[in-house]
């Protein structure tokens, strides 16, 4: 490891630790990266999710500093006049800045000094926006993008607000929940996203993506080359744990995502709803098996014995892993879905759509199955329930791709420009 000379603040939505989720994981080793290959020491600024502990951190944060949620009336406030009126913040930036704590941030960035300030996703980017030295915002993916594609889907399905929905008072839920609200509300969130990531990356020095796509997208709308893409990485070794110990509960398809998030919710909806029937028909013992926090009411009212929601757990792999096929039916999305990642270190066979499978460039047939249709996709899955030998067959081909093809080394290297980020430019 290289002596300790420089010095990073990461201003983040959530803790990045423990690698829990795709996006938690993305940051843990991003952090643990730019430590132990790089040189830096890492401050953590950071508001907490439900469920985020502080303690114990990994030896390669060397502190963390918890910023106190933003409050309900802020973020009303925000969504009001920043959003509606002035038309300035996504409601994605609305709901996570305030001006009291711009000046907390600013005051920790003084007393810490660092060589690179960074920011996490949209949300925070906003809070270093006018910081003088070098900053590099870490988009992930193209949010507007994503929303962009919720209007090609049923509305109904989907809540575009997030958890924030559910701590408005109902009468508001009510209107914001009908389906011509959320389609005037998304045209206007699309909007704004793509004018923010745009200007934002403008301000910083570096934009950060996980796809090479969407970065490229950034480069050619800009004019320039500052938008780059540091692929993910996932932990073979780790996720493969129990691959080849674990007998398949017969029958069993599983699904994982934080179901607090709009595409996973509206995933499971479409399954549960437009695909769960048709392998029924064919398999009347099939379970389908929700892994992930943040159930909302409306998904609890699918819990069937057929359909079984288990919350956040303390190891995903002894649950997914445990499961004959995983399945990703996003209808939106962007960027690179983890959770098929996931599912493949841990051996186990993936059925996706086309958006889900987006950016991975695994072969159809033979690392996974991918299908857009509702009968196609449910007979890849009744095929993969069914024929052993052909489960078996992808989740080898599975687990092989995910190891020769998504280690961090390949991100290790794509953050070569923080050996000296200001020289750089």
């Amino acid at each position: 490891m290289n002596s300790i000379r420089k010095k990073l603040v990461f201003i983040t939505a959530r803790l990045p630790y423990p690698a829990s989720s795709g996006r938690k994981n993305v940051m843990y080793n991003y952090c643990k990266i730019l430590h132990e290959v790089y040189g830096y020491e890492i401050t953590i600024l950071s508001f907490l999710e439900s469920g985020d502990v502080i303690e114990p951190k990994p030896n390669f944060i060397h502190r963390v500093i918890e910023l106190p949620n933003v409050s309900g009336k802020r973020k009303a406030i925000n969504m009001l006049v920043k959003t509606l009126l002035l038309r300035k913040f996504p409601m994605q930036v609305s709901l996570f800045y305030d001006h009291k704590h711009q000046e907390t941030i600013d005051l920790l960035i003084k007393e810490a000094k660092p060589d690179v300030v960074m920011t996490d996703m949209v949300r925070t980017s906003e809070y270093a926006r006018n910081y003088k030295g070098y900053k590099i915002v870490n988009l992930d993916d193209m949010l507007s993008i994503r929303y962009r594609r919720q209007l090609d889907v049923d509305l109904a399905t989907v809540n575009p607000y997030g958890a924030f929905l559910y701590s408005l008072p109902k009468s508001i839920i009510e209107v914001l929940s009908k389906k011509i609200m959320k389609k005037i509300i998304l045209k206007n969130e699309i909007k704004l996203l793509y004018k923010y990531e745009r200007d934002v990356a403008k301000d910083y020095d570096r934009t950060v993506f996980v796809a090479e796509r969407e970065a490229e997208i950034l480069n050619k709308d800009l004019n320039f080359t500052r938008a780059i893409a540091i692929p993910l990485g996932v932990d073979a070794e780790f996720y493969g744990r129990y691959y080849g110990k674990l007998q398949p509960q017969k029958y069993t398809i599983a699904f994982l995502g934080a179901m607090s998030v709009a595409h996973n919710e509206s995933a499971a909806i479409n399954f549960i709803q437009n695909i769960l029937p048709l392998i029924l028909n064919k398999i009347k013992d099939a379970k389908f098996i929700i892994v992930g926090g943040g159930v909302t009411d409306q998904l609890k009212r699918y819990a069937t014995k057929h359909v079984e929601f288990t919350g956040r757990v303390e190891d995903v792999r002894t649950v997914v892993g445990a499961c004959a096929v995983f399945v990703c039916p996003l209808t939106f999305g962007s960027g690179i879905k983890t959770k098929n990642l996931e599912a493949m270190a841990m051996g186990v066979p993936v059925v996706t759509t086309s958006i889900g499978a987006e950016n991975i460039h695994a072969r159809d047939g033979i690392d996974w199955l991918v299908a857009d249709d509702y009968n196609e996709f449910a007979n890849k899955v009744v095929k993969v329930l069914k024929d052993g030998r052909f489960r078996q067959e992808l989740a080898a081909n599975a687990y092989s791709f995910v190891k020769d093809n998504f280690t961090w080394r390949v991100a290790t290297e794509k953050f070569g420009f923080m050996k000296s980020p200001s020289g750089n430019m």
